[in-house]
């Protein structure tokens, strides 16, 4: 039997009106991943499905009035899974300060194995480590905004019997506020200071390690991140948190182990897929190698950085930072 053009329209509008009010009662809300950490989410895959349909069932061109947003690595930012920069000139020039690499269990994305295979990492370490002198200056390697900090610095601890002095263990965490890393989170530890803490002491005397604890901000760990309003005395930092740095920038200070100085870098990328090592935090962060996941090259005020390419966290190939910010009690003021 055929069916008049008339009667085909009417069905197709039924079946559409019928579509539409199901869905309104949903709430398809996209993945944590899709979102950009400290703002407000995204608009509900739901509520974009509607305006969709909407726009079928009038007689207008068919227009998506809410795009999809796109998290994830961007395919023009130069990184282990997507492409190398067009150039190699001045990439990877300093690949002799790289300390051993992150646990490979801990990495999620990209290469498991970084600069030093045949060095062992500890079991859920998620940092690669770059060899510095005690109370090197320590700089952003991208533009990035101050989340979070925690400070477990102290006088000495105990592994495997043998005694290390000083125990320096100042992290900061950071959020990218760069276009060809979204989202990204990036953590440096082991520090002795940092600008950003405009009332730290740098204190030997708190006896072993983890028997004094501050912690203030967004936080990131090896398994979890969580915010935390503040625990012990972390507001006596005066922490700048929510203060932008720029590529190049001081950040902070190398700290000691022992007799192992250094600053351990830890970086967390987002990407659709979700990983499976996370047990409270955002699922669509992960871990990543970071000698081999990164293409990296010397900063300097005139240098051209090829999108995704990473800024090495020390000062090199004639770059300094200002005379009076290699002081490590130096500190940030607060109106920035």
């Amino acid at each position: 039997m055929n069916i008049g053009k008339k009667t085909l329209l009417l069905v197709v509008a039924l079946v559409l009106i019928v579509l539409v009010g199901a869905l309104a009662t949903f709430n398809f809300v996209l993945p944590e991943n899709f979102r950009k950490i400290g703002q407000t989410p995204m608009p509900t895959i739901g509520s974009t499905l509607i305006a969709t349909l909407d726009a079928i069932a009038t007689p207008t061109a068919l227009v998506l009035t809410t795009p999809l947003p796109v998290r994830g690595v961007p395919v023009t930012s130069a990184s282990a899974i997507t492409s190398p920069p067009l150039s190699m000139d001045g990439i990877n020039t300093h690949t002799q300060i790289y300390g051993t690499d992150a646990d490979p269990n801990m990495i999620t994305l990209g290469p498991k194995v970084g600069g030093h295979p045949g060095w062992p990492a500890y079991p859920t370490k998620i940092s690669m480590e770059f060899e510095l002198v005690h109370a090197t200056p320590i700089l952003a390697p991208l533009d990035m905004v101050f989340v979070g900090f925690s400070d477990t610095s102290a006088d000495y601890r105990i592994q495997d019997g043998l005694k290390q002095s000083p125990y320096n263990d100042l992290k900061l965490c950071f959020e990218s506020t760069s276009p060809d890393w979204p989202g990204m989170i990036v953590v440096v530890y082991h520090l002795l200071s940092s600008p950003l803490l405009p009332g730290q002491k740098i204190d030997y005397s708190r006896g072993e390690w983890l028997s004094v604890v501050q912690t203030q901000g967004h936080v990131f760990y090896s398994f979890d991140d969580y915010v935390i309003t503040e625990k012990g005395n972390a507001s006596s930092y005066n922490a700048l948190i929510g203060y932008m740095v720029k590529r190049g920038e001081l950040i902070g200070f190398a700290g000691s182990v022992g007799s192992h100085s250094m600053a351990a870098f830890c970086f967390k990328v987002a990407d659709p897929s979700e990983n499976p090592t996370v047990q409270k935090g955002n699922h669509y962060l992960h871990w990543v190698q970071p000698g081999s996941f990164f293409y990296w090259k010397s900063y300097s005020s005139s240098a051209s950085f090829p999108s995704g390419v990473l800024a090495y966290p020390f000062e090199s190939d004639g770059y300094q930072i200002p005379d009076e910010q290699h002081d490590v009690n130096f500190k940030y003021i607060p109106s920035k």
